[in-house]
């Protein structure tokens, strides 16, 4: 392995995240259960209302604050707010909405949507594209479609929310159901899944030298970049989420792409992490790691 330092800016956490910082009463509450219920389950009864009473309390104030103008020209900045403020997501959705599951199709009223935080509660959410000159669609202020993904890797099943921005404004339109097969990354999200959760199949999909980038431990104001070995895997390979990815899809996935870029971003931390993988002999390998 050969890593060597050079200095950089640090990046600004996402403007956006500040939506998470936003005050919240922390009054007592009081929880009312059957005298059966031993100590610890009451204890975390207790902190679940509590929690609970937080959130609503935190949903009401950000539900005060007026959209930025800025707004609706990115739908990055959109999405935040959409996830954050219920007044506005209720003002956002084309009423009844459509959920499309293929030849099943309903429709859901106003009085029956329920608040949904997307990636907000998860601390993060990715992209996944083909090639890197595809982050840029992010800051495009052009673009009239999006589509927010909600991946159940453990289910193989697919909930993609469709937004379109007509008049200026992003409206969420419908909602599709889909199987795994039928979306366009089924292939690489099958292999992500086994990727993030099997520990010998990870190592047998690294390449033999691991194209690397990220901040030098031991300066704050420096960054590492050289290549990483599979024996030294250990000491780099990133935290993956296993169980539901939340994917931001600005530009329609190339299914006979022979690479594929994960790109995770945190939420409230600003951090970014970039994995590059291609096929190689008929198998994704990762080739680059930039953090």
């Amino acid at each position: 392995m050969f890593l060597r330092a050079k200095m950089y800016k640090k990046l600004l956490p996402l403007t956006a995240a500040v939506l998470l910082l936003a005050g919240c009463g922390g009054g007592q509450n009081r929880v009312n259960t059957p005298d059966n219920i031993d100590d610890d389950s009451l204890t975390a009864i207790a902190r679940e209302s509590i929690k609970l009473s937080e959130e609503e309390e935190r949903d009401e104030l950000i539900a005060q604050e007026p959209l930025p103008q800025s707004a609706d020209e990115l739908f990055d900045d959109f999405i935040f707010n959409f996830a954050s403020n219920k007044r506005l997501q209720m003002e956002r959705i084309t009423f009844p909405l459509l959920v499309n599951s293929g030849a099943k199709k309903e429709y859901i009223q106003p009085e029956k949507w329920q608040m949904e935080h997307f990636f907000m509660h998860q601390g993060e959410y990715t992209l996944m594209l083909d090639r890197e000159e595809q982050m840029e669609l992010m800051q495009d202020t052009a673009l009239i479609d999006v589509a927010l993904e909600k991946i159940f890797l453990d289910e193989s099943f697919v909930r993609q929310y469709l937004f379109s921005r007509a008049s200026g404004r992003w409206m969420l339109t419908e909602i599709r159901n889909q199987t795994l097969p039928r979306n366009a990354n089924a292939q690489f999200i099958a292999f992500y899944q086994q990727f993030a959760t099997d520990s010998v199949f990870q190592r047998e999909s690294l390449a033999e030298e691991i194209v690397f980038q990220g901040p030098d431990p031991d300066d704050d104001f420096s960054e590492m970049e050289g290549v990483i070995t599979p024996d030294f895997w250990d000491a780099f390979s990133p935290e993956l989420p296993q169980r539901i990815l939340f994917n931001i899809v600005y530009a329609p996935a190339d299914p006979q792409s022979q690479q594929k870029i994960l790109v995770i971003r945190g939420i409230s931390n600003g951090l970014e992490q970039m994995l590059t993988f291609r096929m190689q002999q008929g198998r994704w390998v990762l080739v680059k790691l930039v953090e």
